[in-house]
């Protein structure tokens, strides 16, 4: 609830309110030894994978080999194909705050199914709480951050991103430079902004929401929305952003 102050006392964060809070929220990461119900996920995110013929024409055909060779009447003829490699990089990029509690076991269910999969030429992700801000974490328990600068530098642009979260939160938490009510500190950026540099540097970005009921209606939604492709964390609604990360731009 609320006291008349608007210190929230208790229940859930995030759009909830504007205030910062008195008591510093715990994080957990999303735990990444979930087996259970992964694999249709696994499915899915599978998808991605993006065979291109790299390089010279250095692996043996053994198939082709064989039917040349038969069609030479025993005379060897050897047939050479180019390595096929995979060259989809995967961002992962999850809110870990308190309104996102409940889809906790969700999270880490694709978190697990990304995080297992070998189809990916590279792999990272990061968290967030409601909004990227200047900082994004690998341990968000640990306020183990990475300037977002510096993640723009070394992410190149065609890097598949993959944003996780409910995008609900108060609008001056989205549009306001001082935005963060939970880590406090100087912000360069508003985190609307934070999420444009996004949306400018990489090709292919959806947003994941776990959150159905408020998906088209929230205001910080609808504007995150007009940013990226967002999609309800549902099967069919992964398998639907998978296909969007996989269309040229």
């Amino acid at each position: 609830g609320n006291n008349p102050q608007g210190i929230r006392i208790g229940g859930p964060g995030g759009m909830r309110s504007a205030v910062r809070i008195a008591e510093m929220r715990q994080f957990r990461n999303y735990r990444s030894d979930i087996t259970l119900d992964t694999r249709q996920m696994k499915m899915a995110l599978k998808q991605l994978r993006k065979l291109n013929r790299i390089g010279l024409e250095d692996e043996l055909d053994l198939d082709k080999t064989i039917d040349a060779t038969c069609k030479n009447a025993g005379e060897l003829e050897f047939k050479w194909r180019r390595p096929r490699k995979n060259t989809v990089k995967l961002l992962l990029i999850m809110d870990a705050g308190g309104s996102m509690e409940p889809y906790a076991d969700l999270c880490s269910q694709l978190f697990s199914a990304a995080n297992s999969l070998s189809h990916f030429r590279s792999f990272k992700y990061f968290y967030f709480h409601n909004c990227p801000y200047d900082v994004l974490y690998t341990d968000i328990q640990q306020r183990k951050g990475i300037p977002i600068e510096k993640i723009l530098k070394t992410h190149e642009p065609d890097y598949k991103v993959v944003f996780v979260g409910d995008a609900c939160m108060a609008q001056s938490e989205l549009h306001d430079r001082f935005g963060d009510i939970y880590f406090h500190g100087y912000q360069k950026l508003a985190g609307v902004d934070r999420l444009k540099q996004f949306k400018n540097h990489f090709t292919h970005t959806v947003w994941l929401n776990p959150e159905r009921s408020v998906l088209r209606n929230y205001p910080t939604v609808r504007t995150i929305g007009k940013l990226f492709p967002m999609f309800e964390l549902t099967l069919d609604g992964l398998n639907d952003a998978v296909k969007k990360l996989a269309t040229k731009r």
